[in-house]
């Protein structure tokens, strides 16, 4: 087939298919991380931290809440200087995890891991295996930032369906920008 013998209905009818194609083959070639800054592990673990936090019942805990989107979105944008803290006391959390109950943190029952976080939060870890942070005042954040993400606007990333309003049977708040004078 020479290019003169192909009509413009079949140029267009190939290039549809072409464009079909590329796209198909984009899509599958797209990174598997659903987050913006967190690796694939770091939100698994923040997963299970955001479920021992504020735990599922009548309604949805912090995870499927979508507290660690929050906590991602908030990590790559106005918390950006807590990303190294989060980064070496997640690692830290599941290596300290690992030593005492020989298995990572998200594979731990809700009992082990409540007890885990106590000791967490009461300070009994040391800071030389969390890169130098101390686990009790991470723990101290990440719980607030669990809160913010799980009771604050949805817009924000978390309070995924209005659970946290519905929860606490709350109309939508109207939140219309700053008050300027």
């Amino acid at each position: 087939m020479d290019a003169k013998s192909i009509s413009r209905r079949n140029f267009i009818k190939m290039s549809a298919i072409g464009a079909g194609c590329l796209c198909m083959a984009g899509c599958y070639s797209l990174p598997s991380s659903r987050h913006y800054i967190l690796t694939f592990e770091e939100a698994e673990i923040l997963d299970a931290l955001a479920d021992q936090i504020i735990p599922p019942d009548d309604f949805y805990g912090g995870k499927e809440a979508g507290v660690t989107n929050y906590i991602d979105r908030q990590l790559a944008g106005f918390y950006g200087e807590h990303l190294p803290m989060y980064r070496a006391c997640l690692k830290g959390l599941d290596e300290t995890c690992r030593n005492i109950y020989g298995k990572a943190f998200t594979a731990l029952d809700a009992s082990a891991g409540f007890e885990f976080l106590k000791d967490i939060e009461s300070g009994k870890y040391n800071e030389a295996d969390w890169q130098g942070h101390r686990p009790s005042a991470f723990f101290g954040m990440l719980r607030d930032h669990c809160l913010q993400g799980y009771y604050g606007s949805p817009r924000h990333g978390g309070n995924k369906n209005y659970v946290s309003y519905r929860m606490m049977r709350l109309d939508y708040p109207l939140i219309i920008g700053r008050n300027v004078h």
